[in-house]
């Protein structure tokens, strides 16, 4: 008879900052359900990787799901599987943090289930070669990765179905192919269909595995499972059919066939993930082409020819993509060395570290690990880096953690740091100040523009505005293209097109630059405000993205200021213009001012709207407790992603009730208020929505310039704490 091994796994997972509803509904959905299954037909065995938040959730707010894990474990059913503990792409951490996380997480289990594991899951399967050395360090004997790293490789299909060793510098770790055909044929298929393809790969010797181990939310979680896997029966009949087939059809664990079965050899995984990660990497023209050409092939039925040939970007592509998602890594790697140094500085100290420092290093490291979980990095079919709700969690973890050893470095006499380093390693330097209350990053090089505040006593990245850019999908939210499952089928995540609400292909807006703040634009006098949200103005300056000439001028005592002078001589409509912007702010609370100076270099007199732009997020743009305000005015409108404009305005800004801060803007001239949402439209698991990213503000002022004449202005800004126990 022939024989096939069977090593099937689930892969649980929800990142940091995910809202705890979300944690309670998926638990419903899918990870109670699965395991409550699983559970009635012992004899089938399923490996388990549950990452760090779903664990500390579960152990938490689901005990008796913890300890049936554990008595599963126990008897032999379950396989846990370790990994980086917070859920980061491993390939893109310090060596230290990668060590660190699998290190946590196998503790943990050890602890927790009194197991050894031995297998590792790698966060959205990403791999690059040199990771192989450092998991053998770990401890890891073995991981999964998809079919698609291996026929990239070179392998047939035939040559999928068993494991084998890769080396790195003399150490080496096993590697099982994930079947890209039961990820697509369950749990979206008839069970019949999986048992089909069991048996055509089966052989007379018995010596293959197919390997099923993907999302466990797929299982229920996903739109219109839980229907078809629960209320219709496909898991109940998929492990029924598992133990009907058993003597052909073998159920085991990893770590039992790697102890019967030797490797098939050694292999060379080159760079990846799995195939739609190669898809959602690349650049949104090099995407469209990229999926032309394989439903070209699909088409013509010559994929199994082709697909091992057809690979698209890799993981690493996600920080050239996005200009917010490369700062977040460089923020992550930047906070990751102060951790570093604040760790080296008290195993150095010639005194054995107090209990003090022990907790602050304790508490600054886990901080910075959940600080690199990797979903707000990237962005797929799921929401991603578009979530503000994960970006914040994220930042607010890196932020955590440089407090946390604040006190374990040195700090100036003045009370405030500043740098002039490479931050976002684009090979020009930025200009980092660090106070005990706020952080700040400027690009000199790039507009003389702020790309990060912090507001450490929150704490809070107000800067992190996504851009609005054109993605690939967008082409099927214009088209209104919709799947259409067959009968007594579900679709796959990958084919649903679905709108959360009408319209909003008409919301598609892409802006020309990067989302930051103190950037100045130039424009016709009678532009508007609905112009400058549509992206549809006419910019005349050529100072936003241009070279600054900067200069710092640091503080030598406490209650001094710093100032950093920015100039540039640029053009307004062809005509030469310099722009002038001097920073000055001290130690302490923020209160930064920027005072404005225009000179008419030119010939000709010059005519203009002058505006200063400011991009900041308090998450939320229709809350009751969030909202603008101008002083001594009652607005019409004031949620978040409300639009609007004033005249005449010397004080203006945001209030957040739920942070209990404000952000507060005085102008030196009285100014044009403009205000609006930035409002991206995204893919997530439930379809196409729309999600407030932030707001833009516009202070502006209308400029008539003689030649060699001088036009000066300033803003203050300000961030204020205020006690409020409801809405302002």
């Amino acid at each position: 008879m022939k024989k096939i091994t069977f090593l099937f796994g689930a892969h649980n997972h929800q990142p940091v900052g995910n809202f705890g509803k979300v944690f309670e509904d998926i638990y419903r959905q899918s990870y109670e359900p699965f395991l409550r299954i699983l559970h009635r037909h012992p004899r089938v065995k399923c490996s388990f990787h549950v990452t760090g938040p779903l664990l500390e959730w579960l152990e938490q707010h689901r005990p008796d799901y913890f300890k049936a894990l554990g008595e599963m474990a126990r008897r032999g059913q379950v396989e846990f599987f370790t990994g980086a503990m917070y859920e980061p792409i491993l390939a893109v951490l310090p060596d230290r943090d990668k060590a660190g996380q699998i290190r946590m997480m196998t503790d943990y289990l050890k602890r927790r289930f009194k197991v050894e594991p031995k297998g590792m899951w790698a966060a959205e399967r990403v791999w690059e070669p040199h990771l192989t050395k450092n998991l053998a360090e770990a401890g890891v004997k073995y991981l999964v990765m998809d079919d698609a790293h291996f026929k990239s490789a070179g392998l047939k299909e035939e040559d999928t179905f068993g494991y084998y060793l890769m080396e790195e510098q003399g150490e080496t770790v096993g590697v099982f192919p994930i079947s890209e055909k039961m990820r697509y044929m369950a749990p979206f298929r008839a069970v019949e269909e999986s048992l089909q393809y069991l048996q055509s790969v089966a052989t007379e010797e018995g010596d293959r595995c197919v390997v099923l181990m993907d999302d466990g939310e797929k299982f229920g979680g996903w739109p219109d499972t839980y229907k078809w896997v629960y209320e219709e029966g496909w898991l109940e009949r998929f492990f029924t059919a598992l133990e009907e087939n058993s003597s052909w059809l073998i159920s085991s664990t990893f770590s039992e066939f790697a102890a019967q079965r030797g490797p098939r050899g050694l292999l060379s995984l080159p760079t990846g993930s799995y195939t739609e990660m190669g898809e959602w990497a690349l650049p949104a023209e090099a995407a469209l082409e990229y999926e032309r050409i394989r439903h070209e092939v699909r088409d013509r039925g010559e994929m199994p020819r082709y697909d091992r040939y057809l690979k698209g970007g890799f993981w690493r592509n996600f920080l050239s993509k996005y200009a917010e998602s490369n700062h977040l890594h460089k923020k992550m790697l930047w906070v990751s060395a102060k951790v570093e140094e604040a760790r080296e500085r008290v195993q150095s100290a010639p005194r054995k570290a107090s209990p003090r420092q022990k907790s602050a290093l304790d508490k600054a490291l886990h901080a910075l690990y959940r600080g690199e979980c990797n979903c707000p990095y990237w962005h797929g079919v799921f929401g991603g880096l578009y979530l503000n709700h994960l970006r914040f969690a994220v930042y607010r973890e890196l932020i955590e953690a440089e407090k946390a050893v604040e006190s374990l470095l040195p700090t100036p006499p003045s009370g405030l740091r500043i740098l002039e380093t490479d931050f976002n390693k684009d090979g020009r330097p930025e200009i980092v100040v660090e106070s005990s209350h706020y952080h700040l990053v400027l690009e000199p090089s790039n507009g003389g523009v702020l790309t990060e505040l912090d507001y450490l006593p929150k704490p809070i990245n107000l800067s992190d505005t996504l851009t609005r850019r054109k993605e690939a999908y967008h082409e099927k939210l214009v088209a209104a293209a919709h799947s259409h499952p067959s009968q007594g089928q579900v679709a796959s995540i990958h084919d649903l097109v679905r709108m959360k609400e009408p319209g909003l292909d008409q919301k598609l807006y892409y802006d020309p630059a990067r989302r930051v703040s103190l950037t100045e634009h130039f424009v016709p006098d009678l532009t508007t405000v609905d112009q400058m949200m549509t992206s549809r103005y006419q910019e005349l300056g050529d100072f936003r993205t241009g070279l600054f000439e900067w200069k710092v001028q640091e503080p030598k005592k406490k209650g001094q200021a710093a100032q950093i002078r920015l100039s540039r001589p640029g053009a307004v409509a062809g005509q030469t213009l310099r722009l002038s912007k001097n920073l000055q702010l001290k130690a302490g609370d923020l209160d930064l001012e920027a005072a404005y100076e225009l000179k008419n270099e030119s010939p000709r007199a010059q005519n203009f709207l002058f505006l200063v732009e400011w991009n900041l997020t308090l998450l939320a743009g229709n809350a009751p407790d969030r909202n603008y305000f101008v002083a001594g005015r009652d607005l019409t409108q004031t949620a978040l992603n409300s639009v609007g404009e004033e005249d005449g305005v010397t004080e203006m800004g945001m209030r957040d009730g739920w942070l209990e801060l404000e952000v507060n803007f005085k102008t030196g001239r009285p100014a044009k208020f403009w205000r609006y949402p930035v409002e991206t439209i995204s893919q997530s698991e439930g379809g196409f929505e729309r999600v407030y990213q932030g707001s833009c503000l516009l202070l502006g002022w209308e400029v008539s310039l003689k030649p060699g004449e001088i036009f000066k202005t300033s803003v203050i800004t300000r961030l204020v704490e205020r006690k409020t126990k409801g809405s302002f």
